[in-house]
């Protein structure tokens, strides 16, 4: 009998809630706890979609895909010096995908790495001001959030390979690398491609 009643009192319950929440379906409002909540990014979600974005900047794709893969590995997980190494991830990043870099431990060395962008570009590299004159940071962009600010993969971001955002006001340059890198970038990618399929 008391099971009974409560099934009783849950079906007076949500057939006297039903209504409001057609009503606001039919409204086209959304519930209040939704009211707020505005996208943060007008980019990627997922590895996935960057790559779909990439691939629209030559070469982009593959620089990006790399550096993606070591997001949360410090430097000696990577090999690389333990300070000052965001230069030298870009560096790496570049050769695993078939390029070459500047061969300089410097951020500002990318600043006259290529050709220069006039706005920011999924893939492009970006040159960041950092303290004196002659400090910098250097990573990847994969996007911008919902204020503007740039979404960027780099090492050395809080002793690891992490994706941050950072304020525009900061950035130095956008480049994208030089035609001879993307060249040999593009010819490793077909190289893979070529040695996966006589594998299989």
């Amino acid at each position: 009998m008391k099971i009974a009643g409560a099934i009783l009192a849950l079906t007076v319950a949500l057939t006297a809630a039903a209504p409001a929440h057609a009503n606001n379906q039919a409204s086209g409002k959304r519930p209040a706890r939704f009211a707020d909540v505005t996208p943060m990014e007008t980019i990627a979600r997922s590895r996935t979609d960057a790559a779909d974005i990439a691939a629209s900047v030559p070469g982009a794709g593959a620089v990006l895909l790399e550096a993606l893969r070591y997001r949360g590995r410090n430097a000696k997980q990577l090999g690389l010096p333990t300070q000052l190494w965001c230069a030298d991830f870009m560096n790496m990043i570049l050769r695993k995908v078939g390029g070459k870099g500047t061969h300089s431990r410097a951020a500002r060395s990318f600043l006259s790495f290529g050709k220069k962008l006039d706005s920011p570009r999924v893939g492009a590299i970006v040159i960041f001001r950092r303290g004196g004159p002659n400090n910098g940071h250097v990573g990847i962009v994969r996007g911008t959030d919902g204020a503007g600010n740039l979404i960027v993969i780099s090492g050395n971001h809080g002793n690891k390979v992490q994706e941050s955002r950072y304020p525009t006001s900061r950035v130095l340059g956008y480049m994208m690398p030089p035609q001879y890198v993307l060249d040999d970038i593009a010819n490793a990618a077909r190289a893979e491609a070529r040695a996966e399929a006589l594998g299989r």
